[in-house]
């Protein structure tokens, strides 16, 4: 019910959105076709921010060379002919982008659904009007606590929370344009009476809040300690029942599962297609192979076997963070090529 709410305000302003998404289950039902949902770019991995669960840590390169506008939309021409209904843009921190209203209107976004990931410094009220003129639908603002001094310390920026409250607070007086609080279910949260004041937060705001789990990526990539367990799992179930509380496993097509490698894949700003942000193992770059090819060749990548169970693999699934993300530990850059993983022969 949730969704349906979120998609009818979407759908009112963006109507070529609703046969794009009748046409894309004809595919899937009818013509068995392996239909993109949803991707995700990372146009920059430059950030204000020194968070500690950073998962673009070791993605970032001096030495790569950044995709043009031009290549850009040329990836974004192939995403859409994929079936792609939802972009989102994120970072490393992606209103430091220069070109970033560019690189929205190479998504077309009067097609998709168009989200955008901030930590919500830059966010003041002419961005926010700028980003709903360019066709913007929902504005993720990254939220570590309900505490302002936590979440700036967590952040490693003073003055950050204080920025979210203020911008926040103009998105609600908006009617194009959504806010989303997003959170990464950190077990200190979880137990303990902040994910409540989360909840009650984005409430305030008239805003969705949007849960993911630690996973085993980025500078968490060595600390198991962070994965959740089977009490705080409980405690996920319980917040994903509140209406304007959603999870992004929570968006399949046809079932909840995980969506990586399956109906989504991530774009980083160097061109390579990881199946997530978390799961940094590139399967092809834009700029030596086209989409569709490097899509499917990641679709049919059998080490997804369990990519349909409920839940992240990235963050639940032991045996494949053990197989598949446990051996890129050490690594300074990432992603790894799939060809070159280790764990690769094994399959």
């Amino acid at each position: 019910m949730k969704y349906i709410i979120l998609l009818k305000r979407i759908l009112i302003k963006k109507p070529l959105l609703i046969p794009r998404i009748l046409f894309n289950y004809f595919r899937i039902f009818v013509l068995r076709a392996k239909i993109v949902r949803k991707v995700e770019m990372g146009i920059t991995f430059d950030c204000q921010c020194n968070c500690p669960k950073c998962s673009s840590t070791f993605m970032r390169s001096s030495e790569k060379r950044k995709l043009t506008l031009p290549e850009i939309a040329k990836a974004a021409r192939g995403i859409l002919n994929l079936g792609a209904v939802q972009i989102n843009l994120t970072g490393g921190e992606p209103l430091l982008t220069e070109n970033l209203f560019e690189i929205i209107k190479c998504f077309q976004p009067h097609k998709v659904i168009l989200t955008i990931n901030t930590n919500g410094l830059l966010l003041t009220e002419d961005m926010i009007d700028r980003l709903e003129a360019a066709g913007v639908d929902i504005i993720k603002i990254s939220v570590d606590s309900p505490i302002e001094k936590e979440h700036d310390e967590f952040r490693g920026y003073n003055g950050c929370f204080s920025q979210v409250i203020k911008a926040l607070a103009y998105i609600k007086k908006k009617k194009k344009i959504l806010a989303q609080l997003s959170t990464v279910c950190i077990k200190e949260n979880l137990n303990s009476y902040r994910i409540w004041k989360l909840v009650e937060m984005a409430k305030d705001h008239n805003a969705l809040l949007g849960l993911t789990i630690p996973a085993a990526s980025g500078k968490w990539l060595e600390d198991k300690d962070v994965l959740l367990g089977e009490k705080e799992k409980k405690v996920l179930r319980e917040l994903i029942k509140i209406p304007h509380v959603i999870r992004d496993t929570d968006e399949a097509y046809l079932r909840s599962h995980c969506p990586a490698g399956s109906e989504e894949f991530y774009l980083t700003c160097y061109g390579d297609i990881i199946p997530c942000p978390m799961i940094q193992i590139s399967f092809g770059n834009v700029r030596d192979e086209s989409v569709k090819a490097i899509w499917k060749e990641m679709h049919d990548f059998k080490g997804f076997k369990d990519k349909e169970k409920p839940g992240c693999l990235a963050g639940e699934n032991r045996d494949f963070i053990n197989k598949y993300l446990l051996p890129l530990t050490g690594r300074k850059v990432l992603p790894v090529s799939i060809k070159d993983h280790p764990a690769i022969g094994q399959d």
